[in-house]
């Protein structure tokens, strides 16, 4: 599985969620498992996946540190389950539709501009194609049917819904994951469950 490197900061270097994994009820035990063993699509091609991998770190530069779940794999695989065949607010292509579609106008952008792909530009060149979807201002001839602030917005909401389902995030920002069946009974000012993570008393590591 191909993972995303990051510098990492954390306030809970010593945290890891999954030791707590056996608290939590068994179904939660199964998503949480069958997230992190998740199975290749068949959607995506090749080049449709280190297109996405190029713009995800482009996206979200993140502090967070290394993911342990591949964005392109799962992103793939909740494609081939129907998992993102609604419409955004307004839109009249799918979620699934604008993905495919506005992955493949990346790369023709790109090319159109750089003549390379989008995966091999420099990070300047594609902070720039990024920034001209933002504002619409993807290459009209190119966008002409998906618009590309929609590509934008749908690509993005998507990846951090990906991002902030990995327990190795959970881990790095704290987050102690369901707090069913335990509870919280610790409620005062710098109070915590035994479960729950710890703050790290220096600076961040």
């Amino acid at each position: 599985m191909t993972k995303d490197n990051h510098p990492s900061k954390t306030y809970y270097p010593t945290y890891d969620v999954l030791s707590q994994k056996n608290e939590w009820d068994n179904v939660t035990q199964q998503v949480i498992a069958e997230r992190l063993h998740s199975k290749e699509g068949n959607v995506l091609s090749a080049s449709h996946k280190r297109t996405l991998q190029a713009l995800a770190k482009c996206l979200f530069p993140s502090h967070l540190g290394e993911q342990t779940l591949s964005i392109s794999m799962v992103l793939d695989q909740r494609i081939t389950n129907k998992k993102l065949s609604t419409f955004p607010r307004g839109a009249r292509f799918t979620k699934e539709e604008i993905i495919i579609q506005g992955l493949e106008n990346a790369e023709r952008e790109s090319i159109f501009h750089y003549h390379l792909p989008f995966s091999q530009l420099d990070k300047k060149e594609q902070l720039s194609i990024l920034e001209s979807w933002k504002g619409n201002d993807g290459e009209e001839t190119i966008w002409n049917a998906i618009k590309s602030h929609l590509f934008y917005s749908t690509l993005t909401s998507e990846l951090i819904k990906i991002i902030y389902a990995d327990p190795h995030i959970w881990s790095t920002i704290g987050f102690a994951g369901p707090a069913y069946p335990r509870g919280y009974y610790a409620f005062g000012p710098h109070q915590f469950d035994e479960w729950e993570a710890k703050p790290h008393d220096e600076n961040l590591l």
